[in-house]
């Protein structure tokens, strides 16, 4: 008997001490499998771009139009005075986003992707000037300048948090992201973290524990100010997670 459990003991020893040893690989492979941008396809995907026109969505002016199941926004051949958003009638909390942009214009084009957002009236510090403007986080997509810190891939909550400005790593942008090309965006939002992926690379990851973070709201496209710009969007969906 007491063979027995000593052979027992031998063996429970060996696989203690393995788990210990393999454990940095289980660690590793775990982040390597978060890092995997999300497929968001099939069963309890949203395509919410569903027709050749704007169900869904909340148009805040003629800027915005549906051509060929693609969403385009356009300043004309003038620049805005106040920037506008697209929104989606639907609001989320913790999800997976996807679509394909493509932002043309002259050197300040922006734009910007926005989610969880809640609407409040801002006031500009200059001039004056109050709009209704989104609480809420931005995968920022301003002009890539190579010779300049690129906010593509930046997150953000500039108009309720602006000290909240978190950059991607500039090496991943400029071999990931194409200028006025059609480029893959992926957005991750499971409760405090925050994930983006470009063209399929993971560019940020990122746990906000400010209480005044937004966790829930609409998903919304931007026309910037200041610029003469076009920006499309097509192959927009989402998938509602639901956290254990």
């Amino acid at each position: 008997m007491m063979k027995r459990m000593t052979n027992a003991t031998n063996i429970l020893t060996r696989v203690v001490v393995f788990l210990i040893l393999a454990s940095p690989y289980f660690s590793f492979a775990a982040q390597s499998n978060d890092a995997v941008e999300p497929n968001v396809k099939g069963k309890d995907t949203i395509e919410l771009l569903t027709t050749n026109n704007f169900s869904g969505w909340k148009v805040p002016s003629t800027n915005w139009s549906v051509v060929d199941n693609t969403i385009l926004g356009s300043t004309g051949n003038k620049q805005l005075s106040t920037s506008e958003w697209l929104y989606t009638e639907q609001r989320f909390k913790d999800f997976e986003f996807t679509c394909d942009v493509k932002l043309t214009g002259d050197d300040r084009r922006n734009t910007g992707i926005y989610f969880r957002v809640n609407t409040f009236i801002f006031k500009s510090a200059h001039g004056n000037k109050s709009f209704e403007a989104p609480s809420g986080y931005e995968f920022d997509l301003a002009r890539h300048n190579p010779d300049k810190r690129n906010f593509w891939g930046a997150l953000g909550d500039w108009f309720a948090r602006k000290k909240l400005r978190i950059f991607a790593d500039q090496n991943l942008i400029v071999n990931t992201y194409t200028p006025q090309e059609w480029n893959r965006l992926t957005i991750r939002a499971r409760d405090k973290r925050i994930e983006y992926w470009i063209n399929g690379i993971k560019v940020m990851d990122y746990i906000d524990e400010d209480p005044k973070a937004s966790r829930e709201g609409n998903i919304g496209f931007q026309l910037h100010d200041g610029t003469v710009m076009q920006v499309a969007y097509k192959n927009i969906r989402v998938r509602k997670l639901k956290l254990k």
